[in-house]
């Protein structure tokens, strides 16, 4: 841009608006000069043309006014004017120089200080020069000289100075301004934003199948789904904002939260019953899983959980069409193994009254009372096996019900155990499960076999493991051990294990068995843990 460095130009209005001052107060100061203002003598002409050049300047565009040549100009014209006006009006010997001090401010406040030091170098020459005009005589060390002129750059410094500061400032409140407009629409867009992933969010909980249900480590409820509105038979409107212990019915999940929350780990399939609104009891299957905060610790939790109602019926739609499946089998193998004892009854029934040594009729009597008491323990295993019944469940010690077992059975077991293994079941059916598995391994071994009872916990569940270092069992059987009347016994009801798998299912656990030929076999029972 030259030696003009154009910082800012300001409006056109308030340009034309400050020469206008300018001229009025020139023409003023003219009126009132010695010679004054009189039609037809230059100086009229001047005061003239000085208003008109400020009307052409109205009419003229904004974008000569941001060219630094042209307001260079502009000034330049208007000291040229202004001295015109004092050497044709004899506006020297009066104040009339102070006319100069409002150009350059003016010209100060429409360019850069480098912009306004050229006005003032020009108007010092010609004010120099108009004085030495009317008073050739006069010294340079004269006021007129030592003191006006310095005044005249002292000005445009001064108002230059005043002027950059303004501009920075404005340029400061607009710039802040053009952030603060940035920033609104920047909050705007992350609050749009923000809605539309919070409908997303909403619409996808509400799509899913499951129920969900979202609370604070606090218990208040946050979040839920209309799958879980339909499970609990709750509205959403009674749920949110209330703690989970206040809803009727469902204060057991509590409790499962409260475990996940207070260790900071998921729990997995884990099985709770609740009541609806409506007083149902409702098994639902969940997965509740802790919302980690930057510190590491829950705020909260978050349960998916389904609804297992019709599952259990299905199961057990499932369980009576199995047993229904066996009644035929039964029928002929009950038929079978029943008549055997019943026939060596009768038989010894027969030949009791003709006994007369006292040790064939105590061998007649002991005979008849094996066969009777197997012929029990057929319908004893029958009814087991078919009978359904609801399990009243309690808690139990099972190191403490496995010694008693051991005690009457007399046989050496090892058992270990590092915690007390709770759980929670029926104890004369957990009892006869127990039972029958070590009678198994007793059967399976030679003398001085080993026996071992293994304590631990899986997840949700207490695993025993019951290890026997017997014969083993061939693969091809291994698949077949829960499957009713199945049996290698020679005397075997084939109910045995049939029997445990029925205890294991009715107490939501699971069973396995590995074993190996030769090498003896271990039987995994996993029930559930008391408290969970």
């Amino acid at each position: 841009m030259g030696i003009i460095e154009h910082i800012n130009v300001m409006d056109k209005k308030t340009f034309s608006f400050l020469r206008f001052v300018l001229i009025l107060s020139t023409i003023l100061v003219m009126t009132y000069s010695s010679k004054g203002l009189r039609f037809g003598e230059p100086g009229y002409f001047v005061a003239l043309i000085y208003l008109i050049s400020n009307f052409v300047l109205s009419r003229l565009p904004q974008r000569f006014l941001q060219r630094p040549w042209f307001s260079f100009a502009l000034f330049f014209f208007d000291i040229i004017i202004i001295s015109a006006g004092i050497y044709f009006t004899g506006g020297i010997q009066t104040d009339f120089y102070l006319i100069y001090f409002l150009a350059i401010f003016i010209a100060s406040v429409g360019q850069s200080t480098g912009g306004s030091i050229p006005i003032a170098i020009v108007a010092s020459l010609i004010y120099g020069w108009l004085i030495h005009q009317a008073e050739p005589e006069t010294s340079l060390l004269d006021s007129k000289f030592l003191i006006r002129i310095p005044f005249l750059f002292i000005i445009s410094l001064v108002s230059s100075y005043w002027a950059e500061s303004v501009r920075r400032e404005l340029k400061k409140k607009e710039e802040l301004e053009k952030f603060n407009i940035e920033l609104k629409k920047e909050v705007e867009r992350i609050a749009a934003k923000e809605i539309e992933l919070r409908i997303y969010n909403e619409k996808l909980i509400n799509s899913v199948a499951s129920g969900i249900i979202a609370v604070t480590a606090s218990g208040i409820i946050t979040t839920v789904n209309p799958e879980a509105e339909r499970v609990f038979g709750f509205s959403r409107e009674e749920l949110l904002g209330y703690h989970i212990k206040s809803i009727d019915g469902i204060e057991p999940l509590w409790e499962r939260i409260q475990g996940a929350i207070n260790t900071g780990k998921s729990i997995i399939r884990d099985e709770v019953e609740v009541l609806s609104k409506s007083g149902d009891r409702i098994p639902i299957g969940c997965n509740i899983t802790p919302i980690i905060g930057t510190d590491e610790s829950a705020t909260g939790c978050v349960v998916l959980f389904k609804d297992l109602s019709e599952i259990r019926k299905l199961e057990e739609q499932l369980r009576h069409a199995e047993r229904l499946s066996y009644l035929g089998k039964m029928a002929s193998w009950v038929a079978h193994e029943i008549r055997n004892p019943l026939t060596s009854i009768y038989g010894f029934a027969q030949l009791l009254p003709q006994a007369n040594d006292d040790d064939k009729r105590k061998f007649y009597i002991s005979e008849i009372l094996r066969g009777t008491q197997r012929i029990n323990r057929i319908i004893d295993d029958i009814l087991t096996f078919a009978r359904a019944r609801k399990i009243e469940f309690e808690k139990i010690d099972l190191k403490e019900l496995i010694e008693k077992i051991v005690q009457e059975l007399k046989v050496p077991v090892l058992i270990n155990c590092e915690d007390t293994p709770l759980i929670k079941g029926e104890e004369e059916s957990i009892r006869r499960l127990f039972v029958n598995l070590i009678n198994n391994s007793i059967e399976a071994m030679e003398q001085n076999g080993t026996i071992k009872v293994n304590f631990s916990t899986r997840d949700n569940f207490v695993l025993t493991e019951v290890i026997d270092n017997g014969k083993g069992i061939p693969e091809k059987d291994l698949k077949k051990l829960f499957t009713p009347f199945f049996t290698t016994k020679s005397r075997g009801t084939g109910l045995g294990l049939a029997i445990v798998k029925k205890i294991v299912d009715d107490h939501n656990g699971k069973i396995e068995i590995k074993s190996e030929v030769g090498k003896g076999t271990t039987c995994l029972v996993y029930l559930p843990r008391y408290g969970i």
